[in-house]
């Protein structure tokens, strides 16, 4: 990628919408889009985890994760701004990664910062 293609934008700010089939949608990251991430691994995955393991493989860069993820918060998007809530099988259609600059790096610090902090401690002891 060209420095140039990049220029004026914020990398930092936080994520608040998603472009999805050229048209933009309001999300919003909250512990109710983590129970959803949760609930499309079971659903559409088969696989019954914990949205810290959903976290883990979301670090290790995985696709099912990234759209996970942003699924839930599509959903808690269209539920704050009173619109309607896209179908998993209509966003696995429209879903492209390569339309979001930077993504996995906005995520994870969107996530991070969604996290509740442990009680009595503001660093992780690991």
């Amino acid at each position: 990628m060209k420095s140039e293609e990049v220029r004026g934008r914020d990398i930092s700010r936080p994520m608040d919408h998603i472009e999805l089939d050229g048209v933009e949608y309001p999300i919003a990251f909250d512990m109710a889009s983590m129970r959803v991430a949760e609930d499309v691994y079971e659903l559409q995955y088969g696989r019954n985890l914990n949205f810290a393991d959903i976290v883990r493989h979301l670090m290790a860069g995985k696709i099912g994760a990234i759209m996970a993820i942003l699924y839930g918060a599509l959903l808690s998007g269209a539920k704050n701004s009173g619109g309607e809530p896209m179908t998993w099988a209509a966003f696995a259609d429209s879903f492209r990664l390569t339309s979001i600059p930077y993504i996995r790096d906005k995520l994870m610090k969107n996530v991070t910062e969604a996290l509740p902090k442990a009680e009595g401690s503001e660093t992780n002891p690991q």
